[in-house]
């Protein structure tokens, strides 16, 4: 190569090096052992106002243990289970607004040779806060969960027969959504308590033959021949996300909801995740849900999990 050409390509290398910094000034790249996270940076012409967003993938395989769960199978089970987790955020000095979805899906395999789609949730969280003491908000609040594929409760018929399979859910059937105003607590380090002084809970279902399939004259507390119920009481929302020596993540999510003629309904969620490196990860998660138009005892989930863990 002659001299020419060498300087030609130095200085082509040069100028496309200049042009990536100068473009690359609007990002700004979170690298730690926690997580590689990117986030736009606000310009200069827009004061006091911030933009996040962060995106995070995981796939993992399971052991997993249920009490109380649907179906006539509770334990000597294996899941293997992918989780997209997006975050989008703006915030001021004294306004925020958050936004969460969540969706995980997973194969569940017993250890009798029967496997189906079972862990399958979608949920999208909005919160809308604004500060007027330290550590007070007033907040807003939705959590919408549902799922996409169908469930079924799957069973030997008499005799050692063929597998039964009976639906008992499907997208949309049912949508939950938990609406809530009242004030939230920062606590610290890292969570939050929203007090929802007055709530709502809407329950949908958008297949109406659900009744015939499952033979059930109620399904998630609506009746036959209904397609949604609207209950009013009040709520409790803690949130806890908590990283403990840059090593272990501690994640904590409890709501509660009091129906004005019903028993409290629960869903409680708790993980301790332990990230081995950038791209490993292991995690302990417990997970309580109690409604009584669904089962009339406490249904616990335990799963150890064992992946690849990603932040985009």
């Amino acid at each position: 190569m002659t001299a020419g050409r060498k300087r030609l390509m130095l200085g082509s290398i040069l100028i496309c090096f200049l042009v990536f910094r100068l473009a690359a000034q609007d990002f700004c790249w979170d690298d730690s052992v926690k997580s590689l996270v990117f986030r736009p940076v606000i310009h200069k012409n827009q004061p006091g106002l911030k933009l996040s967003n962060e995106l995070s993938y995981s796939i993992s395989v399971s052991g997993y243990y249920c009490l109380n769960g649907p179906g006539d199978k509770t334990a000597g089970q294996m899941a293997f289970l992918h989780n997209l987790k997006y975050r989008f955020g703006i915030s001021s000095r004294r306004f925020h607004l958050t936004n969460d979805l969540v969706h995980t899906l997973g194969l569940v395999y017993y250890f009798d040779s029967i496997s189906k789609f079972q862990t399958d949730e979608n949920t999208l969280t909005t919160r809308i806060s604004c500060e007027v003491a330290k550590r007070i908000q007033f907040s807003v609040s939705s959590i919408l969960t549902t799922r996409i594929f169908d469930s079924w409760d799957v069973s030997r018929s008499p005799g050692g027969g063929p597998l039964i399979k009976t639906i008992n859910s499907s997208f949309l059937t049912p949508l939950v959504c938990n609406f809530s105003g009242g004030f939230g607590i920062n606590l610290m380090p890292a969570g939050m308590l929203d007090i929802g002084i007055s709530s709502a809970k809407l329950t949908y279902i958008r297949d109406r033959g659900i009744f015939d399939k499952t033979g059930l004259d109620s399904f998630y507390g609506i009746e036959k021949g209904h397609t949604s119920s609207l209950e009013y009481g009040m709520s409790l929302h803690l949130i806890i996300d908590w990283l403990i020596l840059k090593k272990i993540q501690w994640n904590c999510d409890l709501l509660l909801f009091k129906g004005e003629n019903s028993p409290a309904d629960m869903t409680f969620k708790n993980l301790f995740a332990y990230r081995i490196n950038r791209f490993l990860k292991t995690s302990l998660q417990t997970r309580l849900f109690y409604n009584e138009d669904v089962s009339p005892g406490i249904r616990m989930e335990n799963l150890l999990s064992f992946g690849f863990d990603f932040h985009l």
